[in-house]
This record gives C-alpha cells, sequence and structure tokens, in this order.
C-alpha cells in the first residue's frame, strides 16, 4: 500500500512539475531563428500572437480554387520562352486565378548548367527542382509544367506532367474545382538580418483524408540573364517567377494526415535568411515573393495555392 501512494505521489510531482514548466506561448515561438529578429523577440508579439495565433487573421473570403501552373524550364532550352510566355499569358487573365513558378531543373542537366563563355553565368537551380523531377515520376523533358500536379488524363501512365501544348485546355477545365482549402500568408522583414519571418492560416473547406503538406515557395519575380530563344542566345531575357529556395523544406510541413473535418485550421510560423541583396540585387525585397500551397503527399496533388508579394 505505500508502495502504490509513493508511485502516486511521484507522479503527481511529475504532473505538477511539468504544469509549472509549461512555456505559455507554443513551441514554434522558440523554434524560429530569433538571431534574424534585430531586438528581443518578446517584442515579436508587438507583430503577432503566438498564443493566440488565430487572432492574428481576418476571415478568409476567397470562394476560388487558384492554379499552380509549375513551368519547368532551363535557361539552355531554346523552346522554353515560348512555354514561358504562355504561361505569362494564362497567369495574367485574371479569370483563371492561374499562379505560375518557373522551376530551372532537368534530369540530365542539359538545359542548366554554367557556360561562362558563352554568357550563362547564373544558376538557377535548386534542390527542390531537382528531387521534384525524380519524385513525380514520368518526367519527359522541358518545357513541361504541371498544372496542380492532376494527373495528365492523355498521359498512358497518368503521370503529372503536361506539354505545353495541353495547359491552357486543361487549365480552363481546371478551373471550377470544388474549393477544398484556402490558405492565407504574411509576412514581416528586417532589413538589418536579412531575416523574414513568414506565418501562414491553412483552412480545409471539405471533409477530406489524406497526407497533407505545406509548401512554401520562395520567387524572384524578375531575374535578367541569358536565355537561349530558340537557337539565338538573349543576353538581357526576363526570367519570370523563378523559384529561388523553399522556405520550409522541399516537401514542406505535414499539417495533417488521416481524416480531417470541414473548418480545421492550422497556423504555422517560418523564419528564413534573405540572400543579402547588396550582394545579389535579385534578392531585393521589393523583388521577392512567397507561394505557398496545400499538396496530398501521396498524390502531389495541389488542393489549394496562393501568392503574397512581398513589397
Amino acid at each position: 500500500m505505500k508502495k502504490n501512494i509513493c508511485i502516486l505521489i511521484i507522479l503527481l510531482i511529475g504532473l505538477i512539475g511539468c504544469d509549472k514548466t509549461e512555456n505559455p506561448i507554443p513551441p514554434v515561438f522558440g523554434d524560429l531563428n530569433w538571431s534574424l529578429y534585430p531586438g528581443d523577440s518578446n517584442n515579436y508579439l508587438a507583430l503577432y500572437s503566438f498564443e493566440d495565433p488565430s487572432s492574428n487573421w481576418s476571415t478568409n473570403m476567397n470562394t476560388k480554387t487558384h492554379i499552380l501552373l509549375e513551368d519547368y524550364t532551363g535557361h539552355k532550352c531554346g523552346s522554353c520562352p515560348a512555354a514561358a510566355e504562355d504561361a505569362l499569358l494564362l497567369e495574367n487573365d485574371s479569370s483563371l486565378g492561374v499562379i505560375v513558378i518557373s522551376i530551372h531543373a532537368c534530369d540530365v542537366d542539359a538545359f542548366q548548367y554554367i557556360d561562362s563563355a558563352m554568357g550563362f553565368i547564373t544558376d538557377f537551380t535548386t534542390t527542390a527542382g531537382d528531387v521534384y523531377i525524380v519524385d513525380m515520376p514520368g518526367f519527359p523533358a522541358n518545357p513541361i509544367g504541371t498544372i496542380n500536379r492532376k494527373p495528365n488524363p492523355l498521359d498512358p501512365e497518368n503521370d503529372v506532367w503536361f506539354p505545353q501544348s495541353s495547359w491552357s485546355s486543361f487549365i480552363n477545365q481546371e478551373q471550377n474545382s470544388d474549393l477544398l482549402a484556402n490558405i492565407q500568408l504574411q509576412s514581416n522583414y528586417f532589413p538589418s538580418t536579412n531575416g523574414l519571418f513568414v506565418h501562414v492560416e491553412s483552412e480545409f473547406k471539405s471533409n477530406l483524408s489524406g497526407d497533407y503538406n505545406l509548401i512554401i515557395y520562395l520567387v524572384r519575380e524578375r531575374v535578367i540573364a541569358s536565355q537561349m530563344v530558340g537557337t539565338t542566345i538573349e543576353p538581357n531575357y526576363h526570367h519570370h517567377s523563378v523559384l529561388s529556395d523553399n522556405v520550409n523544406g522541399i516537401w514542406g510541413t505535414p499539417i495533417s494526415s488521416g481524416n480531417i473535418s470541414t473548418g480545421t485550421k492550422f497556423y504555422n510560423d517560418y523564419s528564413i535568411e534573405l540572400t543579402d541583396p547588396n550582394t545579389d540585387s535579385t534578392y531585393d525585397i521589393n523583388n521577392l515573393s512567397l507561394i505557398a500551397y496545400i499538396c496530398e503527399r501521396n498524390t502531389f496533388e495541389v488542393i489549394q495555392v496562393t501568392k503574397l508579394e512581398l513589397n
């Protein structure tokens, strides 16, 4: 009996001890790189409340499923500029809700490598881009695209890759898809440290089942550099919406696994040190954007995407 009482007392002390040491701020607060904040991290609470993250957001009134068009391209791919022009036209049609990202990747590196003698001195490749073309099977060649990473119904293997010629027709079919999720983004930038703090609200608008990840791209809106156009080298080509980094890893952050109910919300916070714009002017904050999307990790399908310009 005495032994049982001792065990009970130890358990109670353990519980009380845990209660006393519990951090009133969620653990994510400590996971951020506070060296990127120029001051006392507690002062950041004036900008964003971690104790009640829902208080930072207004109701998301969006009712449309937006479309992520990933344009897999290369600076030595002569036919890629025509695909980029088509992607830009689709993005500029506001009725479609298309968000374009240019990803420089190919499986043989033929279109990506640096060739200073020919003026190709900018390395556009990313670790994420190199992984995506391997993890998502069936990558054919540049230029090629994904459309919300839906399977291509005309592909015998139902892979996610769409040739340029089918982008417009499939996007027109996709634009009226049911709204399954919404995303909101906020950011705070501190020039003295090149620190960017990113906050995300993800809200599911339908009962779903699966493994859903949140992925955030860092985008340079415009980079002027050499590009093969047909058989000619254009030294001052305007590269548009270039994937430059992933804020939260290649496959992002798992936010839900299994069944999820309509109305469920998730809040995620990140920090990233940006490239010094004094070293590379294309990383000026006025030239940067964030693209955030939720995808089902097993099928790769994107169920919602949004974009935030940082200027």
